[in-house]
């Protein structure tokens, strides 16, 4: 069985990345990983963040072929009771501001719920980082996480008639304020430099205890997402294997 799974950014990644033997495609851009047990084969692709990214990316990774999809990373919180490290998946996913929604595969919103993930109604994908607390609350009157790449990989797979699904684990809570401007320390690949934090950083001092949380909580929503994807990826290869088929493997999660 072969999945296809996105992170927008390496750290996201980082924890299932060191925990299993992945090896990256060096002559794949945007970064590409592939790992393979008996049945199950995954690659992972780094998109970037931003829709645009995403959507290439998606294109470029399906492009070999693949059973299933999963959109997955980090997202922001956007209902009051939510914690980091919590892991959602989404029902649909929906455009800030546009009237288009793509849904989840049903069949795999119902696995990853019975392994682990709880089963929310929508996120949001947004063509900018959303960091005041006063704009997550007015996005929680209609979504229940916010996220920058969904939409695109959900849209692309569906394009070419593969089963795809939205999981994300929460790192900023609806209360938090993001401490500085994370667009600004982004590549044009879309990936996040250090040294564009710590020089944003060196303009605001004060926002260190801040960003120190912040990173804190990016680590346990990291390894959360982690464990759940190794679980989750690892009862999709069970199911398939006893199915014998997609369509089998759909029909009895």
């Amino acid at each position: 069985m072969r999945v296809v799974v996105t992170f927008a950014v390496d750290s996201e990644f980082a924890p299932w990345r060191k925990s299993r033997p992945f090896r990256r495609d060096r002559n794949a851009a945007p970064a590409r990983y592939e790992y393979s047990t008996g049945d199950l084969f995954v690659r992972v692709v780094l998109t970037g963040m931003g829709e645009r990214l995403a959507g290439q990316a998606a294109k470029a990774a399906l492009a070999d072929g693949a059973d299933l999809c999963i959109s997955s990373g980090l997202a922001g919180g956007l209902q009051a009771g939510q914690r980091s490290g919590d892991i959602l998946v989404a029902q649909v996913v929906v455009k800030d501001h546009e009237p288009v929604a793509i849904a989840s595969d049903p069949e795999l919103i119902a696995l990853a719920s019975d392994c682990g993930a709880r089963q929310v109604s929508r996120f949001v994908t947004s063509r900018v980082i959303v960091a005041r607390s006063a704009d997550k609350q007015l996005l929680g009157e209609r979504a229940d996480a916010v996220e920058m790449e969904s939409l695109a990989v959900l849209g692309e797979a569906a394009r070419r008639g593969v089963p795809a699904v939205a999981v994300r684990a929460i790192a900023d809570t609806v209360d938090f304020d993001l401490p500085l401007d994370f667009s600004t320390a982004s590549d044009p690949s879309g990936q996040i430099r250090a040294s564009r934090v710590l020089g944003a950083l060196a303009m605001r001092p004060q926002r260190l205890p801040a960003l120190l949380r912040f990173a804190r909580d990016c680590r346990r929503a990291s390894q959360s997402l982690a464990a759940f994807l190794d679980a989750y990826t690892g009862c999709l290869a069970e199911c398939y294997r006893g199915s014998g088929s997609r369509s089998e493997l759909l029909a009895t999660t």
